[in-house]
């Protein structure tokens, strides 16, 4: 019985710890999450306080830095150059990452691990070093002040995340699956995009959503793309805002006008996770 007692204490320990270390973990997340929320539905007189402790909670809840943001012309063309880059970055990426990823698995040749190494070469150096021969190049193609140029900039950063996701879900699609559609008369680009896709689209779906993550808070690029021109990322404008030292409420709710579009974003994306998931378990 003692022994019995012992264990049962030692199991109630075990699960004390693990619930104290959940608990933690969701304070550690959601902590940062909580402080953006509330400064940005602060008022004035929430964060002035004249050397009195900043409140947990603002005194007068507002969401008047969400309505003078809605009426800021640079804050909403930023915005819309924002989305346009991230979307572009991300079609451009699985446009030219997702079939160099499937060759990469489903065609080996001499040399394969070399030009694996060239595809990741851009994410081996600080991107405060690679964007300066990078910026010089898009400069003599006219590239720099557009949103194709800083959407060709995120795209070259973030292929070969992409590429490296798709290898590893290419790789865990059988290769029997496409060599009987080409049997059955099928051609390789028609079971690539009719059968392989389809399969692979969970995986894709994820390398979308670290691709628009990716450039939608990306700041070194954007910032000397379009350091001479009147565009702005909603980054590069946030640092702008921050040149002049404002109210925390307006950081604030900046960054969770920030944090929206990413949100919905992924939640688009799931949907079509799990869209893929179930094909593949039917195939």
């Amino acid at each position: 019985m003692r022994e019995k007692g012992a264990s049962i204490s030692k199991i109630s320990a075990t699960r004390v710890i693990w619930f104290a270390g959940i608990v933690l973990m969701i304070l550690i997340v959601l902590a940062p999450i909580f402080v953006m929320f509330k400064y940005s539905l602060s008022d004035r007189s929430s964060v002035v306080t004249g050397g009195m402790p900043i409140p947990l909670w603002p005194y007068h809840p507002t969401v008047e830095q969400f309505e003078g943001l809605a009426t800021m012309d640079s804050f909403i063309t930023a915005a819309f150059t924002s989305m346009k880059v991230a979307l572009l970055s991300v079609i451009i990426s699985l446009a030219i990452g997702t079939p160099a990823a499937y060759g990469l698995v489903r065609y080996r040749f001499p040399g394969i691990m070399v030009l694996a190494t060239m595809l990741i070469s851009v994410r081996l150096f600080p991107d405060i070093v690679s964007v300066v021969p990078i910026v010089e190049t898009f400069i003599r193609f006219q590239l720099v002040n557009s949103v194709l140029g800083v959407a060709m900039a995120h795209s070259l950063l973030s292929t070969p995340y992409v590429i490296f996701i798709a290898m590893g879900v290419f790789e865990m699609i059988p290769r029997d699956l496409d060599e009987q559609a080409q049997i059955l008369g099928a051609s390789k680009l028609y079971s690539f995009t009719r059968i392989v896709l389809p399969v692979a689209l969970p995986g894709l779906a994820a390398a979308a959503i670290y691709v628009f993550l990716l450039s939608w808070d990306e700041f070194i690029f954007a910032y000397f793309l379009l350091a001479f021109g009147e565009l702005s990322t909603l980054p590069v404008l946030l640092q702008k805002v921050l040149s002049w030292t404002p109210q925390h409420n307006l950081l604030a709710a900046i960054s969770v006008m920030l944090s929206i579009p990413v949100i919905i974003f992924t939640f688009i994306v799931q949907k079509y996770m799990q869209t893929g998931a179930t094909a593949g378990a039917v195939k």
